[in-house]
């Protein structure tokens, strides 16, 4: 990532980090005890943000778990159970979502791609939903101007839109 800085720093239960900005707690509902933490900091030009990530089951994060969208200054992440869009600038989480497995992050020219196993989900550069959509593997996806079609056995055909 060119003119991104992100430093990450992993800690055992016990030992938490009490200077951040923003606190992600795992979205895992059904289990309460927190295991483990990460700090990650996040310096973009003059911006910089530490956001504290608090893992009930996933063991942390890594420098390929990031997504920068310069234009609107927000940062996608991914990990085993969940994912979301941070505003570097506000230092504001904007999205934070369940996820079935690890979910894939792409840009794709004007909007961003997240699919995990069971959801398609298409947003804005900013975070902002535009569409989602169920989906089961095996699927197959056709991509279009404007949307993306999957086929599944599962929900059979389905459309995303992108725009």
């Amino acid at each position: 990532m060119n003119g991104i800085k992100i430093d990450i720093e992993n800690f055992d239960e016990g030992c938490e980090p009490t200077t951040f900005d923003l606190l992600c707690v795992e979205k895992i509902d059904y289990l309460h005890k927190v295991n483990n933490y990460s700090l990650v900091t996040i310096q973009v030009d003059t911006f910089k943000i530490r956001i504290r990530f608090d893992w009930k089951e996933d063991e942390g994060i890594d420098e390929s778990d990031f997504l920068y969208i310069a234009e609107s200054a927000t940062m996608f992440f991914r990990c085993e159970n969940q994912w979301g869009a941070i505003d570097v600038q506000a230092k504001m989480l904007k999205r934070h979502e369940c996820s079935h497995w690890k979910p894939f992050i792409e840009r794709k020219g004007c909007f961003i791609l997240v699919e995990d196993d069971l959801l398609a989900e298409s947003t804005r550069l900013n975070g902002e939903r535009i569409d989602s959509v169920p989906i089961d593997p095996p699927t197959e996806r056709k991509e279009y101007d404007d949307r993306i079609e999957y086929s599944s056995p599962v929900f059979g055909r389905q459309v995303l839109k992108t725009k």
